[in-house]
């Protein structure tokens, strides 16, 4: 199934935005019925995760420029208090608002309508203070729930192919979306909501991981029944979209060995989306399952021999790296607990060099485990509104040079408004950036899944300008678009290209606080013990 390409070229055909679909588009929120933004489990214990965890103090810009692939004495060593930062710093509540008498948590990473539908798992080796097993991250009480006892790291070891550094990993994070959490709002576009908003997640995760000098990798090759039966997801309701090992030498330990890969069921009560019914939309699963890996020699052939043919065809270029200029300096906690999707933009000029920046963080390279870490699916358009020192007009970034391209000069403040669905707020933004990828390409070498990947990349190169904004004193905010819009207004450079995702950039028009670290926003009741 893998290799139909039509299902993910008439999937994205479908999900295609226009003035005119959004003209024709009926779908209304029901607001009695919107979805509940945790996973409760019900029937099961939840362990607190400690919340004295040590502070992410490094330099946020380090954090993005550096690249974690360190040599195995250079790791450092990981407990349960640095597993806790990196949970709260990469999907932790940071904010709590009140709105007509409702209260919203807002969080770490961004995400699409505030809707949340990424969960966390991890599978872990014993580390200290936590035994191993298969547990679930959840934010709202800052809790593990244990699902399975056990090291399951040679079951992984199976699922991604016997990948080496999930056998390396001490614990790996699983990340999962919940499909009606976000088809509540966007339909079966929402499908590529998933990729986004795990990509912006990832792009803290690696931040972090960086602060505390452990390696990563990002794993798309693994088979998904198997992985999906591991953490006992509903399905057409949830399925793991990537996996993420955190590396360490120092608490390594052999896993325990087996060949099975039959697991028993896991019997899971939780706590219901919605009041009334949810809303499956055939699409999303038709494209998703499409896309699944179901062999250790599928996974092989996604994850090398595809990887060798697309790089012979010069399509993905390697990245450059560069010196880093900026005036201040700050610390990758304050830049979370600081982010915030901006809601107003001053039109006040950002500086060449802010720009500049924000490109070179953006585009350094992805871990991930099937093309090599020099390699970009994504290229950068940008619409300048407002630098100091750059004309107004529209441009493109040359990652292989690390220098930024004219296509047109002019004024295009409305355009930039209008390509992000007439919203008014990417009309004041300094910049808007839009990420395109050649999708015939990708789907070709790649097939389905490549829909997966590229859609990933966008959400973390978004995560990543996010990061890389807030770094410098200024504010961001993610958008949807109309996609064969953006396409036109950057020819005949994008000739081919698909729209991926849009961000906003610029000075905000007030001074929003800072988050806080929220580790109990629900009531723990009996069921808590310490861990």
């Amino acid at each position: 199934m893998n290799q139909n390409i039509n299902i993910a070229k008439e999937f994205h055909e479908i999900t295609k935005h226009s003035p005119v679909t959004i003209y024709f588009n009926r779908h209304y929120l029901d607001w009695e019925n919107k979805p509940f933004p945790f996973k409760i489990y019900l029937n099961k214990p939840k362990a607190d995760l400690p919340s004295t965890f040590p502070y992410p103090i490094e330099d946020s810009i380090e954090c993005l420029r550096k690249q974690m692939n360190l040599n195995p004495s250079e790791q450092k060593q990981i407990d349960l208090k640095i597993l806790s930062q990196i949970l709260f710093f990469s999907a932790g509540i940071t904010r709590k608002m009140n709105l007509n008498d409702t209260v919203y948590y807002m969080r770490a990473a961004s995400a699409t309508g505030a809707l949340y539908p990424i969960e966390i798992y991890l599978v872990c080796q014993k580390i200290q203070n936590l035994d191993a097993g298969v547990y679930h991250f959840c934010p709202a009480n800052f809790t593990l729930t244990q699902l399975r006892k056990g090291d399951f790291r040679s079951m992984l070891f199976t699922a991604t192919g016997n990948n080496n550094k999930i056998i390396q990993a001490p614990i790996t994070l699983i990340f999962t979306s919940i499909a009606w959490r976000n088809s509540w709002k966007y339909q079966a576009r929402s499908y590529r909501h998933w990729f986004w908003d795990a990509g912006v997640i990832l792009a803290n995760f690696l931040a972090l991981c960086n602060n505390n000098l452990l390696s990563s990798e990002i794993i798309l090759g693994y088979q998904d029944e198997l992985i999906n039966n591991l953490l006992g997801v509903q399905n057409q309701k949830e399925a793991a979209i990537a996996l993420a090992s955190i590396e360490s030498y120092y608490n390594y330990t052999n896993p325990e060995q087996s060949n099975s890969t039959q697991l028993s069921p896991i019997n899971c009560e939780t706590k219901p989306l919605s009041k009334y019914e949810e809303t499956v939309y055939p699409d999303i699963w038709k494209i998703h399952n499409s896309s699944n890996l179901n062999s250790p020699i599928e996974i092989t052939d996604w994850t090398s021999k595809k990887n060798k043919e697309y790089m012979n065809l010069n399509k993905i270029r390697k990245m450059s790296y560069g010196k880093i200029n900026t005036i201040n300096k700050y610390n990758i906690g304050n830049v979370i607990l600081q982010r915030g999707s901006t809601r107003r933009f001053s039109k006040k000029p950002i500086t060449l060099m802010q720009l500049q920046n924000i490109l070179y963080l953006s585009s350094i390279s992805i871990p991930f485990d099937f093309i090599t870490h020099e390699q970009s699916m994504i290229d950068i358009y940008f619409i300048a509104n407002s630098v100091t020192n750059l004309h107004s007009g529209i441009y493109y970034y040359n990652k292989l040079e690390n220098n930024i391209q004219e296509i047109e000069k002019g004024n295009f403040r409305e355009k930039s408004g209008h390509l992000c669905l007439d919203q008014k707020l990417f009309s004041d933004a300094s910049v808007v950036f839009f990420l395109l990828a050649n999708m015939d390409t990708i789907l070709k070498f790649l097939g389905n899944r490549g829909y997966r990947a590229v859609q990933l990349e966008g959400g973390i190169c978004a995560g990543k300008i996010y990061l890389a904004s807030y770094s410098q004193g200024l504010g961001a905010s993610g958008s949807t678009f109309y996609d064969d819009e953006v396409t036109e207004t950057f020819l005949p450079h994008s000739n081919q290209k698909s729209t991926i995702i849009a961000i906003g950039i610029g000075i905000p028009a007030y001074v929003a606080k800072s988050g806080k670290i929220y580790t109990n926003v629900l009531n723990k009741e009996n069921y808590s013990k310490k861990i």
